[in-house]
């Protein structure tokens, strides 16, 4: 054999694919599991104008999803040409990806689901006298055939991934593949409040939603009908935003109750989502996450959806901007709303089966703002240390004539107030003997070395030392260091601490923070660092683990997004804080309640946990059969 006749042997061909190839590849990318069918073929039945849709699934979407709408129908001459690779009504020429109305738009679905399942289609125009039915199987017509049918199409998709095992072998158990549908379900009845929505598993119906709901009650029938849901609405130059932000004691591990859409369309945006997040700031403990729902409006010309085949990835032109008017609005109406921790009593006599009620924590369902009497202030006392914490106030506090200050106890916030409802408490002078102090409340005294006890009007407030104290260094130190004025104790020789790679580049990220905070450090070659002062507060830790714990925090917080400030004043406060067991007297509780009541925000500690909760004689009259 010649030398010429071997290289011809060896040459690779280019050649077209055959179309069932093709579509399978295609598959591959928009199809990656059931749940993706389901969010296809239900955004085809609201682009076609439908205003009820009912989703039907069995066995997790591998047997059976099922789709019946009443839209608009596709025509007898059209049904075959549906199922051509990019073949759609929704877009022309390319200037429409500058301004998509629709969901679908690439023509890419339909092929791509028949080739990989048996898919059934039926469908009528309303102006037709018949439907329809159009069969395929592994991307192969069997048969095309006129047939009785409502207006409007259904679609059946069965035997899932019968022709691709490898894709059908990796898709999860069916308890997880039904979690992935539930949750595209539930996006697509929120992302459309005016159409009438029902989704089935296994013929057990996990909601049927009626047409023209408004957004809140769409989320709340969604989301939740035990949980209240705070309006959240505005706009900007850039975009309008609407929606649904849960109170923070329904927060979750996770964020599979959070849902944010762009025009519509349901998309995965880390940056929204945080935007979502910080506007809670420190009302979320850490690794929690809020539950609702933001519905963003945007001028089409200013996203592209035409990222990922399954378009929930999105570009956003102004997404700073967006993101900045999604945090403030949702600071916004968590502030207007007011929140304080309450004890959740029954209003029923108790019985001798009852557990334990007052041992669990929760929200009022009503919007009123509540009022702590005699706190005037805002700015928190100079407390360095314990021992300055708990030394009487050189500052004087106000007199009783001048008016009472209103407390949002969602965000903390103080605000002077001269609404006519709000009257102020009378003072008297501060003792020691249990009697009401100058600051409007009587110090009752002190449980298990932790909690504070204290009586204003008829309402028992109980105060956790800890997270007290905890609000007060934060607020504090967070002053210091946007100053550069934290105060640092020199050691009485020089600490080296070996750090890790990783810490090592957090450290060396945040040095010039940390010499602003109090402490002075520098490298000392290799991984080593010198050590040679520490805050104040900090005086009397060993000062390699709080750097090391500091550390810790600034990488972990450094990689969620938050403010790098905040999250050294907050690690700080954390482990200068009086802990439990640690056994105060009456004249340093009644100091440290002083200096909560000065905090900007004395709702709860920097980390989210409540430094108070309320009792109300009511309650405990409810409690005790009394009414």
């Amino acid at each position: 054999m010649s030398q010429l006749s071997a290289n011809n042997e060896q040459t690779h061909w280019i050649r077209p694919l055959p179309e069932q190839v093709v579509n399978k590849i295609a598959a591959g990318e928009v199809i990656e599991r059931p749940a993706a069918v389901l969010k296809e073929l239900v955004e085809n039945s609201i682009d076609a104008g439908s205003d009820r849709i009912e989703i039907q699934v069995e066995k997790s979407g591998t047997s059976l999803i099922k789709i019946v709408d009443n839209g608009c129908g596709i025509p007898e001459e059209q049904i075959e040409i549906a199922f051509s690779r990019h073949a759609t009504s929704k877009i022309s020429v390319f200037k429409d990806l500058d301004y998509l109305g629709t969901y679908g738009f690439r023509g890419e679905a339909l092929p791509s689901i028949a080739s990989v399942s048996r898919m059934r289609m039926v469908s009528r125009p309303h102006t037709a006298d018949s439907g329809m039915e159009i069969i395929y199987e592994g991307g192969v017509m069997q048969s095309l055939r006129p047939m009785a049918a409502a207006p409007g199409t259904t679609v059946e998709v069965e035997n899932l991934f019968f022709n691709t095992p490898a894709r059908r072998k990796f898709l999860k158990t069916e308890t997880t593949e039904a979690r992935y549908l539930s949750r595209f379900a539930t996006a697509l009845a929120i992302g459309r409040a005016d159409i009438a929505l029902s989704f089935s598993i296994n013929n057990r119906k996990l909601f049927a939603l009626p047409s023209k709901q408004s957004l809140l009650e769409r989320i709340t029938n969604v989301l939740g009908k035990g949980r209240k849901f705070i309006p959240i609405e505005g706009e900007d130059e850039f975009a309008s935003v609407r929606g649904g932000a849960g109170l923070p004691d329904a927060a979750q591990h996770n964020r599979y109750g959070q849902f944010i859409f762009i025009n519509g369309r349901y998309v995965q945006s880390p940056s929204l989502s945080h935007a979502f997040m910080s506007g809670y700031g420190e009302l979320l403990p850490k690794g929690m996450f809020p539950v609702g729902a933001l519905l963003i409006t945007v001028n089409p010309s200013e996203i592209d959806v035409n990222v990922h085949p399954g378009k929930t990835e999105v570009r956003i032109a102004r997404e700073r901007e967006i993101h900045h008017l999604i945090h403030h609005l949702i600071a916004a109406a968590l502030r207007q709303d007011g929140i304080i921790p309450l004890f959740d009593i029954a209003h029923r006599k108790p019985s001798s089966n009852d557990t334990t009620q007052s041992d669990r924590l929760s929200m009022p369902q009503n919007s009123s703002q509540a009022v702590i009497p005699g706190v005037y202030g805002r700015n928190p006392i100079d407390a360095g240390s314990l021992s300055d914490l708990y030394r009487p106030p050189d500052i004087a506090l106000p007199s009783a004539e001048k008016p009472p200050v209103r407390v949002d106890h969602e965000t903390g916030e103080v605000f002077n107030n001269s609404l006519p409802e709000i009257e102020s408490l009378p003072h008297t002078p501060t003792d020691n003997t249990g009697t009401e102090s100058s600051l409007g409340f009587r110090f009752v005294g002190r449980f298990a070395d932790l909690y504070l006890l204290l009586q204003v009007r008829e309402d028992l407030y109980i105060v956790d030392q800890h997270t007290a104290h905890e609000r007060v260094l934060y607020e504090e130190m967070l002053t210091k260091i946007e100053r550069g004025s934290v105060d640092g104790q020199s050691l009485l020789f020089p600490v080296q601490v070996e750090l890790t790679p990783e810490q090592l580049s957090v450290f060396e990220e945040s040095q010039e923070m940390l010499n602003r905070s109090g402490f002075t450090v520098s490298t000392f070659g290799g991984r080593m660092i010198n050590i040679e002062a520490v805050p104040m507060v900090l005086s009397i830790k060993s000062p390699e683990k709080v750097i090391l714990k500091i550390i810790d925090d600034l990488s972990s917080q450094r990689k969620a997004g938050q403010d790098l400030t905040k999250t050294m004043a907050q690690s700080i406060a954390c482990r200068s804080a009086v802990m439990s067991g640690d056994r105060l007297n009456d004249q340093e509780a009644e100091h440290l309640l002083w200096a909560l009541m000065q905090c900007k925000k004395p709702y709860s500690c920097p980390h989210g946990r409540p430094t108070f909760i309320k009792i109300s004689k009511s309650d405990l009259n409810r409690q005790f059969g009394r009414e």
